[in-house]
């Protein structure tokens, strides 16, 4: 199976809510392919839509480790982070990701949503709006995200 195969198969598994054909999947991959972020990335993927915190986060911090230049681990640990009640820690793993993040709306959204739960609303709406300034549907997003509740209005109004 080619590596463009199993991921592609993998997505839409996932985006189908298939989640044991993901990880059948994921599980057909020859040993010797298996080093490679997308099945790592992929396996976090699963293991967050199990909501299995605790599993996706170590997979996530062997992500960090061993592919420090790629974003998801640190994105994706920073989630698992914040789910778990640690937020200042997921504000931690998700600045010391690399450098390239900074390109990201995701990561300045996350960083929106951490300091919101943290009690720092302006750097929050500051954080928000750089995100929404570089993808626009995140303001979509951002409407429907319970972490954002007490300021959807302000997010619907001038952000």
């Amino acid at each position: 199976m080619t590596h463009s195969h199993w991921l592609e198969s993998t997505r839409g598994y996932i985006a189908l809510g298939m989640l044991d054909e993901a990880w059948k999947t994921l599980d057909s991959i020859p040993e010797d392919q298996r080093d490679h972020p997308d099945f790592l990335e992929q396996r976090i993927v699963i293991m967050l839509n199990r909501e299995d915190l605790e599993s996706a986060l170590e997979l996530c911090k062997e992500m960090m480790r061993r592919f420090p230049e790629k974003h998801a681990g640190f994105i994706q640990g920073a989630y698992c982070l914040h789910e778990m009640g640690q937020t200042k820690g997921a504000q931690e793993c998700l600045q010391s990701g690399p450098s390239t993040m900074r390109e990201e709306p995701l990561y300045f959204y996350n960083l929106g949503c951490y300091d919101f739960s943290l009690g720092k609303q302006d750097a929050a709406v500051a954080w928000l709006k750089r995100s929404f300034e570089m993808n626009p549907r995140l303001r979509m997003q951002a409407l429907e995200d319970p972490d954002l509740k007490d300021i959807h209005d302000q997010i619907e109004a001038d952000l």
